[in-house]
């Protein structure tokens, strides 16, 4: 039979209203009653009812995440990490994969008062999603893209990371680069670094891929069949990359020997292949700790209310970039 706090006060001697505030922790009760009320609790087995102190605080121990749809590894991976960090910090993760506004309503409806809202580039939020928003009265923490007033943001550079993948390729002697992807910050960072290495340029040299679509043969095949083939390729994510490694093992094209590569995204399973790839992008564990460290108000940003940061880019270097040499052997710069 489940102990209640009437049973508890009968058998203190007390009112219910008396126990609720020393299990609580409230003032008004002596500290030798709340003793007291706390050792018969213990010895009842008494478990509270997590539920209805909901209801009267309005507050949980939790931080909701809206998450995006899309099915790829960097997500699984900084969803983990956040869940992680939070544990460490005595906190819960509620997961949603629901539409931003339904996703919000439930949040909102819960009682979770911390949210992290995955968000791309560009996003703007639709009317459903700012009347859910003025119904909430939490910290919101908007990461990836879009922002709105009152919301904390964590940014990413991605346009720095790849013209830095761009500048080691071209070091590596690199002249003829290929970007598969979209029409993003991401393209224009490889731009710049075309034009600022003075690197060669071919109207095939970049190979888009709306959202959705996929690295198909037949969007490869002018390129690798003619006669200014690259020789290096950056992808601008690990999707792609597995759909554009795919289409080598069927070609029986090999990393490095036939291409060098370069992949935005830094996930385990890109150290953990057959040749290890080279890899540019935020670290999975910064992202993770800055959102936690925002929430909970430990980073630092003294008076200023709402968090404005934009996260860097790391490159780092594996198997599958070559180092080229012109014909008398010399190391080209």
């Amino acid at each position: 039979m489940k102990v209640t706090i009437k049973d508890i006060a009968r058998e203190a001697g007390v009112s219910h209203p008396t126990v609720s505030k020393a299990l609580n922790g409230a003032p008004g009760v002596s500290e030798d009653i709340r003793k007291k009320i706390v050792a018969i609790a213990s010895r009842m087995n008494y478990v509270p009812n997590l539920a209805a102190k909901r209801l009267v605080d309005r507050k949980t121990n939790s931080i909701g995440l809206i998450w995006p749809k899309i099915e790829g590894l960097f997500f699984y991976h900084l969803g983990l990490q956040i869940q992680k960090e939070a544990a460490n910090r005595g906190l819960d993760v509620i997961m949603s994969l629901a539409e931003p506004p339904e996703a919000l309503r439930i949040f909102n409806e819960h009682f979770v008062d911390q949210i992290v809202f995955w968000c791309a580039p560009g996003w703007q939020p639709s009317v459903d999603f700012i009347k859910q928003r003025e119904l909430f009265h939490g910290n919101m923490l908007l990461m990836g893209g879009g922002r709105m007033e009152q919301t904390h943001y964590i940014g990413v550079d991605r346009k720095s990371a790849v013209y830095e993948a761009v500048r080691y390729l071209a070091d590596q002697g690199h002249r003829k680069l290929t970007f598969i992807g979209n029409r993003s910050d991401k393209l224009t960072g490889f731009t710049q670094g075309l034009l600022e290495f003075r690197l060669d340029y071919h109207e095939r040299y970049f190979v888009p891929i709306e959202p959705g679509e996929a690295v198909t043969e037949d969007s490869m095949k002018e390129l690798l069949d003619g006669d200014n083939r690259p020789t290096a390729f950056i992808v601008d994510s690990q999707t792609y990359a597995f759909e554009l490694l795919k289409l080598f093992r069927k070609r029986k094209i090999r990393i490095p020997h036939d291409y060098s590569l370069v992949v935005y995204d830094d996930i385990p399973e890109m150290e953990r292949m057959d040749v290890p790839l080279t890899t540019v992008g935020p670290s999975i564990d910064r992202l993770a700790s800055s959102a936690l460290d925002i929430l909970t108000d430990r980073d630092g940003r003294g008076e200023k209310k709402w968090a404005d940061i934009e996260i860097g880019c790391e490159l780092h270097l594996r198997k599958s970039v070559k180092t080229l040499r012109d014909e008398l052997g010399v190391e080209n710069a």
